[in-house]
């Protein structure tokens, strides 16, 4: 009976460890060392050496090692950045958009949409990934466009941005909108001459809309979703997704109860820090009755910072600019916030025990975000706060110094680059001197964290480093790179994926590196960031996905 026993604990003890050899192992710690093995024990790494040090390990507690072939491993991807549920949403309840290149392809896309998925009349039909700047003449598409799709169904069509929409008349007359609607603060309805509205409405006024669009509510649905994007994180090698998805939903509380039981049923894979996204000051007690707090932990849930939109996007020239548009001088964009209102959003939200995150773009819903912060800078600091800026992509001088004022970081998406080289010269022209230049900001460190924003970017961390490192596009484009002195070094391109996303949620200390004392997540590569060519970096495919040193994701199973 006694040898049974000890058999059973020494076949538990021994599951609980792992060992991995052969290996080339990146740990990206503060000297960049490599090894070639590594020991862990209960997701936690122990050691680290060579093969022969850490076989001899495993062989004194009979356990097998696996080999890892010589492969490249890294520590598992940060995306500081995602918005998960409607990634989910886009891709399995959505006319897909992306290919059109022309409205009437647009129409043509959804109403194939409409018939292979049987929509009876009188149900909403929503489409996302439509971009004008593709279109002949770059024009927006309009309600004479949706209405050709049908009478019988209300329709929204979101743009790539997530942040402008077009409607059919049947949308705008459920919806109440008319000539006579007047703009909302930090949107607007765009109009034909008489007045009328064309059916795109930007920013905030994309709510009029959205509102009427029934969300979904069920939580065995939302898990369903979910579990879908855990399957696109792990197979891209994201262990840590912070990921924005209340505003998707129909009932808060249905979606945190869908992670939490996730997280219990052992069907969450990822580790996830919540982003909360409000519309309006008053949507803010909702977050505060929940009774939980920012980088407060439930397992692999954590509570990150509340998020609020600043501005819209500079492919509709509706990020809030300072001054006017360099192709568009009558207008500077769209604005949410004054600095007044920020400044007073700001002090209740650090007042509950909050951190702060804003989608803002443009140079002017930055620096009044920033402001925001500056009046509440003690209170931030004495909390031990970590205020964020997701994009911050159109930057000034002034901008650079407020940022180190409260030691706020940028979220920024190394593939804006990849979409946006083409037309952010001619939309702010000498201003791009300040924007984008995540190199010389991190040079004058300022903290920095790399997310995709998907499903508005692809996820792959390799592409997002090949273009932070080339900045080039993924096609090579432009020759010699865009601003080619903001390109990152290899070190700093895998950092801003790894262990500068760790800072962002507090984590610093048990994630974004491989060092003895921290978790186990990693990934093993087809191929070495640091030594391919830097075109090819994002073919580098991930062959295995762990997790707490247990296996997620393997490309061979999968393939």
């Amino acid at each position: 009976m006694l040898h049974r026993f000890l058999k059973e604990r020494i076949e538990r003890e021994t599951k609980m460890k792992k060992f991995f050899i052969n290996g080339k192992i990146r740990t990206i710690d503060s000297e960049n060392r490599l090894y070639e093995a590594m020991a862990c024990e209960d997701g936690m790494i122990t050691a680290l050496g060579t093969t022969e040090e850490i076989s001899s390990m495993a062989a004194r507690f009979g356990c097998d090692a696996v080999d890892l072939a010589g492969r490249d491993v890294l520590p598992g991807f940060i995306d500081a950045h995602i918005h998960l549920l409607d990634h989910a949403i886009f891709e399995k309840k959505t006319a897909l958009l992306g290919e059109a290149r022309s409205a009437d392809e647009m129409v043509e896309i959804t109403k194939r949409y409409i018939s292979d998925n049987g929509i009876p009349d009188g149900e909403w039909v929503t489409g996302f990934g439509w971009d004008q700047e593709v279109f002949p003449g770059g024009e927006f598409p309009t309600v004479k466009d949706l209405d050709k799709i049908s009478d019988t169904h209300p329709i929204m069509l979101t743009r790539r941005c997530g942040t402008i929409c077009a409607a059919n008349s049947l949308a705008m007359k459920i919806a109440g909108i008319d000539k006579n609607t007047p703009d909302p603060q930090g949107g607007e309805l765009v109009r034909f001459e008489d007045g009328s509205p064309t059916g795109v409405m930007l920013e905030s006024a994309m709510s009029l809309i959205g509102d009427c669009v029934p969300k979904i509510a069920d939580k065995l649905q939302l898990k369903e979703l979910l579990e879908f994007s855990f399957r696109e994180m792990v197979k891209n090698g994201v262990t840590v997704a912070h990921t924005e998805d209340f505003y998707s939903v129909g009932d808060k509380r249905a979606l945190w109860e869908a992670y939490m039981e996730l997280c219990l049923e052992g069907r969450m894979p990822i580790d996830l820090v919540l982003q909360l996204r409000i519309h309006r000051p008053d949507q803010l007690q909702e977050f505060f009755d929940f009774g939980f707090h920012s980088w407060q932990r439930f397992g692999k849930i954590k509570i990150g910072p509340i998020k609020f939109l600043g501005d819209g996007s500079l492919g509709a020239w509706s990020a809030g600019l300072t001054e006017p548009y360099s192709d568009k001088p009558d207008t500077c964009g769209c604005l949410y916030w004054n600095k007044e209102e920020l400044s007073e959003i700001a002090k209740e939200i650090v007042d509950h025990d909050f951190d702060l995150t804003i989608h803002a773009i443009g140079d002017a819903a930055v620096e009044n975000f920033l402001d925001g912060c500056i009046s509440v800078k003690d209170e931030i600091k004495a909390k031990g706060l970590r205020p964020s800026i997701i994009h911050s992509q159109i930057m000034n001088e002034r901008i650079l110094e407020k940022y180190k004022v409260v030691d706020a970081i940028g979220l920024v998406q190394p593939m804006y680059i990849h979409s946006d080289w083409s037309i952010a010269d001619s939309r702010v022209g000498d201003r791009m001197k300040t924007s984008y230049c995540f190199g010389s900001m991190l040079k004058d460190g300022i903290r920095l964290a790399a997310g995709s924003d998907l499903p508005i970017e692809s996820v792959n961390p390799l592409e997002g480093m090949q273009v932070n490192i080339t900045r080039k596009d993924l096609s090579g484009q432009p020759e010699g790179g865009w601003y080619p002195e903001e390109k990152l070094s290899r070190l700093d391109a895998v950092k801003m994926h790894t262990i500068y996303g760790a800072y962002v949620s507090k984590d610093e200390d048990s994630i974004g590196s491989l060092e003895v004392g921290k978790r186990a997540n990693f990934v093993v590569l087809s191929g070495d960031v640091f030594t391919a060519p830097e075109d090819e970096i994002k073919n580098i495919k991930v062959l295995n996905t762990y997790i707490d040193a247990d296996c997620k994701y393997s490309y061979e199973e999968e393939n």
